[in-house]
């Protein structure tokens, strides 16, 4: 008897937790549910369903002369939604899907009509919304396949069926003029803003805009509206005081000078000097392949003692006020001239005692500048 009251206890005992245990479950159900549910649908929206950013297309930039140096231009993904027209009118898919396989494949003359079918057909069985077609295809292609059959709204009978063309539009930065200016013109990318790109990015780059969008199977993430919902801004332009022209002579020139002295690296800057303004900048990098190429802009971002450069300028003031020409001679002796508590020293002995001006420049005489400029400003130095 004892044994029996002792089983039954035991049962009782396990229903009672299995009751208690079935009470928990549930109350922790409702909990979630009604308590805590809006903080997980959140959580879990925030990780299906996001804001993503629309670039805004960047400026253009302009030569002085009215030339594009640098635009933007749209590209879009080609992609096909196949359940655009519902499950129960497959019929209609069905007597439109090969002729849009055939317009694919003439269009773009990569895959056969077949080809396309198949993938056409597969996305369709699949219940895909998504499926990539075609990358970097132009605005003006663009127009053309939205008058392909299922890619343009249509109507069969009574019902009207919306596009399967989903259009996914990236913007692509170009220069016309492919090499002239290049690195003065510059780019920008997620690590580097270089040249005029970079130093007016806040006026080119226009504010972007914002699209809801959702993941689907594959991690692929699709737009949940065809329609952006906040548009972006397209950037400012900026006109540059760069001359094509100017700078496709000072390009030819530097780049013709550098093969004949076989040099490593050279610049060139040509400057309106009534204005200042800058109206080519030219600079070559001899590359491993023995090619000159526009890698680096020492004109603006090399680091280097501005010696020398200080006697072009003595020598143009020289020139500009008609005191000197090229086939003026000066007498550097051995390299050595004294001014008031200084000895000016040529780098090198001289090879003569007697230079042109044209000689001292190319030597890049010390003395034969500050003799020159001694001689003709001393006793005027503010001129």
């Amino acid at each position: 008897m004892n044994i029996r009251k002792s089983i039954l206890v035991r049962v009782y005992l396990a229903f009672g937790l299995m009751v208690f245990g079935a009470l928990a479950v549930f109350a922790k159900l409702l909990h979630l549910q009604y308590v805590d549910g809006d903080k997980w649908r959140n959580i879990a929206d925030s990780l299906t369903i996001q804001e993503r950013v629309v670039e805004a297309a960047r400026g253009n930039i302009y030569s002085v002369d009215g030339s594009l140096l640098a635009t933007s231009v749209p590209e879009y993904e080609i992609r096909f939604d196949a359940m655009s027209i519902p499950a129960e009118h497959s019929d209609v898919f069905n007597n439109k899907v090969d002729s849009l396989a055939a317009k694919l494949s003439s269009f773009f003359k990569d895959k056969s009509a077949r080809q396309y079918l198949v993938v056409l057909k597969e996305a369709r069985n699949k219940k895909q919304r998504y499926v990539l077609l075609k990358r970097a295809v132009s605005h003006q292609d663009l127009k053309v396949l939205k008058t392909f059959p299922l890619f343009k709204t249509f109507r069969e009978g009574k019902r009207r069926y919306s596009s399967s063309l989903v259009a996914v539009r990236q913007n692509k930065r170009i220069l016309p003029f492919t090499n002239l200016a290049a690195r003065t013109i510059g780019y920008k990318n997620d690590e580097f803003r270089v040249g005029l790109e970079g130093a007016y990015g806040d006026y080119i780059e226009g504010k972007s805009g914002a699209q809801m969008m959702q993941r689907i199977a594959g991690g692929v993430w699709v737009p949940l509206n065809r329609e952006v919902e906040v548009a972006p801004v397209d950037g400012s332009d900026i006109i540059s005081t760069i001359d094509v022209n100017m700078q496709d002579m000072a390009q030819r020139a530097l780049g013709k000078q550098m093969k004949i002295s076989n040099a490593d690296e050279g610049c060139v800057i040509l400057m309106e000097v009534q204005t200042g303004e800058i109206r080519a900048i030219a600079n070559f990098t001899k590359d491993k392949d023995g090619e000159y190429r526009e890698k680096f802009n020492y004109a603006i971002a090399q680091r280097a003692d501005p010696g020398s450069t200080f006697k072009l300028a003595s020598y143009l003031a020289a020139l500009d006020d008609g005191l000197v020409d090229t086939s003026t001679t000066i007498d550097i002796g051995n390299g050595t001239y004294k001014v008031p508590s200084h000895t000016i020293r040529d780098s090198h002995a001289p090879k003569k005692s007697i230079v042109t001006v044209k000689e001292a420049f190319e030597e890049s005489s010390n003395v034969a500048i500050t003799k020159l400029i001694n001689t003709h400003y001393g006793s005027n130095p503010s001129k």
